[in-house]
């Protein structure tokens, strides 16, 4: 499989087996969050790893996301935007293009070691925080559940279905790649590289 077949295959995966993750693989992960790129090397993430079951299950209040008050292992992918204005100025904002980065890099990674994991957005911060016991140096910037699966899974939420089979539509690299300016959509497609 080429790098690009294989992101293609990942999805977001949002039921998981009761089923611990090892702790070599877990390092994995965040080794691969670790070496992704930051604006000036100032690498302003911080990766808390919760897996005690209490913790989990009370870290989603606001929306109780079963992706994440069930999962067997979540990341708490926290910023340091003191690490990026040092560097770049007061106004200065390149933690959070930096810790995406590294999110992107331990889903992949994630997906490399037979994981399925979610990144989430959604959530209460504040909660989060206070849970944790977060000094405020820190912003509370995602949580990454993350587990065994099956593709054969779904979970239902919210009055949906979410299945741990379907991948997300994308749009075409017309509607969202152009060629000079704007007005001249991309139109080569990967395929006939």
């Amino acid at each position: 499989m080429n790098i690009l077949q294989f992101i293609k295959s990942r999805r977001s995966i949002r039921k998981f087996f009761d089923k611990s993750i090892e702790p070599e693989k877990i390092a994995i992960i965040l080794e691969a969050g670790r070496w992704a790129p930051s604006a000036g090397n100032c690498q302003p993430w911080r990766f808390l790893v919760i897996t005690d079951e209490k913790k989990i299950q009370n870290l989603d209040p606001l929306f109780h996301q079963p992706w994440v008050e069930k999962a067997p292992l979540v990341i708490v992918v926290l910023a340091v935007p003191a690490d990026s204005k040092k560097r770049y100025g007061k106004g200065s904002n390149y933690y959070i293009m930096d810790c995406s980065a590294a999110i992107q890099n331990m889903l992949l990674m994630a997906h490399g070691l037979g994981l399925g994991a979610v990144w989430v957005g959604a959530f209460s911060k504040k909660a989060v925080r206070e849970q944790l016991d977060i000094p405020d140096t820190y912003e509370v910037f995602a949580l990454i559940p993350m587990g065994y699966y099956s593709n054969e899974d779904s979970v239902k939420f919210d009055g949906g279905i979410f299945s741990n089979r379907e991948r997300s539509r994308r749009k075409n690299l017309n509607e969202i790649a152009f060629a000079e300016d704007l007005d001249n959509p991309w139109i080569i497609k990967p395929e006939e590289i």
